[in-house]
């Protein structure tokens, strides 16, 4: 090893080098002991180093060892991810190529990575490497599954009420909206069924709230049973009022599906003041949406339909009238 001395080149003392090889041997410690994965590449994608980190998790995933190791090209790992379906592995070897190919300085990348056992997300940084001649590029991997579980949890607490875990009239906007635009396009129908807990104020009145809102947890898992499929919705519209969005489906499917809630909640035997039962009343209301109407139409007319309930005696279901 050499160094430069105002213009000429000079051997380094031997307690020097000794020094460096063992700074190096060092920093191999060091790195080996991160729990993030690194490796580094060249220009071309080849894997030229890999700390122990980035071994562990190519073994904890099931991938051969020739796959993922030293020698082997980083490109074409992330495109045998992408030929399994896994398009954000496409974009992420898009994006490398580009850093390689110095149409882009650097690149920072979230990314699911699941395991059949767990949920993992990581985060890609891949930046030149530093002190060695250009065209050698770092990767490292960052374990950030503790933050996007708790992001996760802050959405769907955002999203759902805290006392039935059924989603709020926030998530229901949403969703309706999102719904009503993709059965325009199908010219498919879409219902909406809003129930309302009869008598709920003499409930709270005769119980208490702590009893109320008992009575509001029980109601619900009687809605949830019936949004299994991705195009439907059960939420908590407000206060003892609750609704369901089923996709794709009818007046009269969704007004059999409104008398099978009805009597499961007459079922719960939920009583008050000696003889009084716990009831819903609902009003149903289907239309194939279109771009004359807007998505909060559907709503109007279940309210109304659910008001023609109330009139008619209560504990019972009412479709919106044409």
């Amino acid at each position: 090893m050499c160094k430069h001395f105002y213009g000429s080149v000079m051997p380094l003392p031997q307690n020097q080098i000794h020094s460096l090889f063992e700074q190096d041997a060092l920093h191999s410690l060091v790195i080996d002991s991160l729990d993030d994965q690194i490796v580094v590449i060249d220009r071309h994608g080849t894997i030229i180093y890999a700390n122990r980190a980035w071994t562990r998790l190519g073994i904890e995933s099931g991938m051969d060892s020739g796959s993922f190791g030293t020698g082997c090209n980083y490109l074409e790992v992330c495109t045998a991810f992408k030929s399994s379906d896994d398009h954000l592995a496409g974009d992420a070897a898009r994006k490398l190529h580009d850093v390689l190919c110095g149409r882009q300085d650097s690149l920072y990348f979230e990314y699911p990575y699941h395991s059949p056992k767990e949920e993992r997300w990581f985060m890609m940084r891949v930046t030149p490497l530093q002190g060695l001649p250009t065209g050698y590029f770092v990767i490292s991997h960052h374990d950030i599954t503790l933050r996007k579980l708790a992001e996760s949890k802050a959405e769907h607490l955002s999203l759902h009420d805290p006392l039935t875990g059924l989603a709020n009239r926030r998530y229901f906007k949403q969703f309706l909206s999102n719904e009503w635009r993709r059965n325009t396009r199908s010219r498919s129908p879409l219902s909406f069924i809003m129930f309302d807990i009869d008598h709920f104020k003499d409930y709270n009145d005769h119980l208490g709230h702590v009893a109320g809102d008992k009575c509001l947890i029980k109601v619900a898992p009687a809605l949830r049973a019936f949004s299994r499929r991705p195009r439907d919705l059960a939420v908590r519209y407000g206060g003892e009022e609750f609704g369901l969005l089923l996709g794709e489906t009818g007046l009269e499917q969704s007004f059999a599906i409104a008398e099978k809630v009805r009597k499961e909640i007459y079922d719960l035997d939920i009583f008050f003041g000696g003889e009084r039962r716990i009831t819903v009343s609902a009003g149903v209301a289907s239309a194939v949406p279109d771009n004359e109407h807007e998505d909060v139409f559907l709503v109007q007319e279940a309210d109304k339909a659910l008001y023609r309930a109330k009139q008619l005696g209560r504990n019972q279901i009412a479709y919106a009238q044409p």
